[in-house]
């Protein structure tokens, strides 16, 4: 689980999309980034510091910059070292290409907390930030297990080791769709509880198949075949058939897993001889899309029944 990005992390990674350029405190680069959301410190700058958001990097745009500008070398000079002294404090970005003031250059040095420079607008940068660190300091787990993505549909199919995950996942390529990850599965809770999942770097569109090794999808199959990521939205675990094991028959109960204390609908399909895998997945995750648009097929047969033996019932 991802706790914190360092802002060296950011600088780094985002230096070149974002116009980044690192003007003044150097030694800030190891700053701890814990919280996604960004602050404006305009209403600092006037005196007003109950509640101010400390632990968030700060951008100053055109109108914060313009009233600091406006004062003089030692109001300045106090109103952010009471800002950037404090313990939290992360970093700030100056946007639109602004040049620091005298007093920024000497505080930000002073302190090691690093002044960064865009020639992005301030709403622009902010997007871009938040959606960058809501990625990177989001909830994360490693599941072992194939994800796919069937018909649009973020497929993760689990169970125990040589059951035949990545041999479903191989044809289900062959069948047009898409691999994500096999073996080790990243997933990350986005906000609103949605999940993603994607491959590590190291085997990213690598597949291990028991008696050939490792087979790069998009190599053999196309780049076409292969997803960075996708929203994970059901969970298929396969497991081995046993005929003292009750397995589901009609649809009628709805079963679910919890992944990062997200709920997902789980299905369980027995692996036998003459069982398609691939057909069954395919057909689990158009179910499932169906389920979504409130369509049960169990429930409408189920309800059909009942109304049936109602009118028997009465007719007797």
């Amino acid at each position: 689980m991802s706790s914190f990005l360092e802002v060296g992390q950011l600088f780094e990674e985002k230096a070149k999309d974002l116009k980044l350029e690192l003007i003044a405190g150097q030694k800030g680069l190891k700053r701890k980034i814990t919280a996604s959301d960004i602050s404006r410190p305009g209403l600092a700058f006037t005196g007003y510091f109950e509640h101010f958001p400390y632990e968030r990097v700060q951008v100053i745009g055109k109108s914060e910059f313009t009233y600091l500008n406006s004062l003089s070398f030692e109001k300045q000079a106090s109103i952010l070292n009471k800002i950037f002294s404090h313990k939290r404090a992360i970093c700030c970005i100056l946007t639109q290409n602004l040049g620091p003031t005298e007093a920024m250059s000497e505080v930000f040095s002073s302190l090691e907390v690093s002044l960064l420079r865009t020639e992005f607008s301030s709403s622009a940068l902010i997007g871009e930030l938040i959606y960058f660190l809501n990625a990177k300091l989001a909830p994360s787990i490693k599941l072992h297990g194939v994800l796919v993505s069937v018909y649009g549909l973020g497929v993760l199919i689990t169970g125990k080791s040589g059951i035949g995950k990545s041999e479903c996942a191989l044809e289900l390529v062959k069948r047009g769709h898409m691999l994500v990850a096999d073996d080790m599965v990243n997933i990350t809770k986005r906000s609103g509880g949605t999940l993603f999942g994607n491959g590590m770097s190291l085997s990213k569109y690598l597949i291990e198949l028991r008696g050939l090794g490792i087979i790069d999808v998009k190599d053999v199959f196309g780049i076409g075949n292969t997803l960075d990521d996708v929203c994970v939205e059901l969970v298929i675990r396969l497991e081995e058939w046993n005929e003292a094991n009750k397995m589901e028959r009609l649809g009628l109960d709805e079963y679910f897993t919890y992944i990062l204390n997200v709920q997902l609908p789980e299905v369980t399909l027995p692996v036998g001889p003459g069982r398609n895998l691939a057909v069954l997945v395919e057909t689990a995750s158009l179910n499932q899309r169906l389920k979504k648009k409130g369509i049960y097929a169990a429930r409408e047969l189920d309800h059909k029944l009942k109304n049936i033996i109602a009118e028997k019932n009465n007719g007797s």
